[in-house]
């Protein structure tokens, strides 16, 4: 039975052999399934120039130039229904304690949607579907929100040759079918290699036939000198490693100016799931900014345990002043 298994897996492994899609590249493939519904990621974020005098009062900001660098908290929770709960939290130094909380905002029902797909919003909504990408190994996120940009990239779902599917659904019937019984032979029609020459010559074009349609958006090529599969859509595109498909760069041109996210120095960030430790992020107006992951923590997370977090800061940030200034690529 296990041989029988084995022979389909490698016969659908032969029918992937194809050119990715965008939405398969961005499924960060190289980690592990995500099993834990509740993911921390901690972010240190600098502004890259001039070194600035750290600031003594408590509304200081990394964006009035007030300090040198920002400290951010990202927490993500998976709903039943395939929407995320997100908060984001900004503290006042390194320690990322209680007490040095300055600020939080909280999305229940985090979708693809949630950030308006306009200029104003698109570079938060880019920045926050590439965390969705990195840890949630998830690409569709990130193909609905530049559909709702106008980049013309389409979901696994809207590509997929459902004539293969449905034929290697066929030969998989019929392959359990004789590891069940081997007298079936007899009898059963091996979908692979039927007697009637129209029905073999349909398998073989069949098997011959990618199983994503081709979009001719994805292709092979050197970037930095280097052999990478590289995304052209529009005004959209992105570079990823050839072997290990980690994403190197994500590039979007508007009417306002570019918006550029560069990720660097890939790392096992919690000793399973690897991560950018770097992602250098230019923005529309031209000011550059480095992100810094130091921690990534997956946990189970109750809805009583979330609700007692969230009161709890509400309760920590009660009578405290802080600026709402922060890079435009965050909430």
């Amino acid at each position: 039975m296990m041989k029988i298994v084995f022979a389909f897996l490698f016969l659908v492994s032969a029918a992937h052999a194809y050119v990715p899609t965008v939405e398969s590249l961005f499924r960060h493939g190289s980690n592990p399934d995500v099993t834990a519904n509740g993911i921390s990621l901690t972010m240190v974020v600098k502004k890259m120039g001039e070194e600035k005098t750290p600031a003594t009062s408590q509304d200081a900001s990394l964006v009035q130039d007030a300090r040198p660098e920002d400290f951010y908290k990202i927490f993500i929770t998976n709903n039943p229904n395939d929407s995320l709960k997100i908060a984001q939290t900004r503290y006042k130094n390194a320690t990322f304690s209680e007490s040095s909380l300055e600020h939080k905002i909280y999305y229940p029902n985090f979708t693809s949607y949630t950030v308006k797909s306009d200029v104003e919003h698109m570079e938060r909504g880019l920045f926050y579907a590439l965390i969705h990408s990195l840890t949630l190994n998830n690409g569709a996120h990130i193909v609905n929100y530049l559909k709702g940009l106008g980049v013309p990239v389409r979901l696994n779902n809207e590509l997929i040759n459902r004539e293969k599917v449905e034929f290697l659904a066929d030969y998989k019937r019929y392959l359990v079918t004789i590891a069940k019984d081997r007298n079936a032979k007899k009898t059963e029609v091996n979908p692979m290699r039927p007697d009637d020459r129209e029905a073999r010559e349909r398998a073989e074009r069949i098997m011959n036939e990618s199983m994503y349609t081709d979009t001719k958006q994805v292709k092979l090529s050197r970037d930095d000198g280097q052999i990478s599969w590289v995304v052209n859509a529009g005004p959209f595109e992105a570079v990823f490693a050839y072997k290990s498909r980690d994403l190197q760069k994500i590039r979007f041109k508007s009417q306002a100016g570019e918006f550029e996210m560069i990720c660097k120095d890939y790392w096992l960030a919690n000793g399973t799931h690897a991560m950018p430790r770097y992602i250098l992020v230019k923005s529309l107006n031209g000011q550059s900014y480095q992100v810094e992951i130091t921690n990534l923590r997956h946990y189970v997370e109750k809805e009583a345990d979330l609700v007692r977090r969230l009161n709890n800061w509400d309760q920590i940030l009660k009578g405290k002043e802080s600026s709402e200034l922060r890079p435009e690529f965050l909430l």
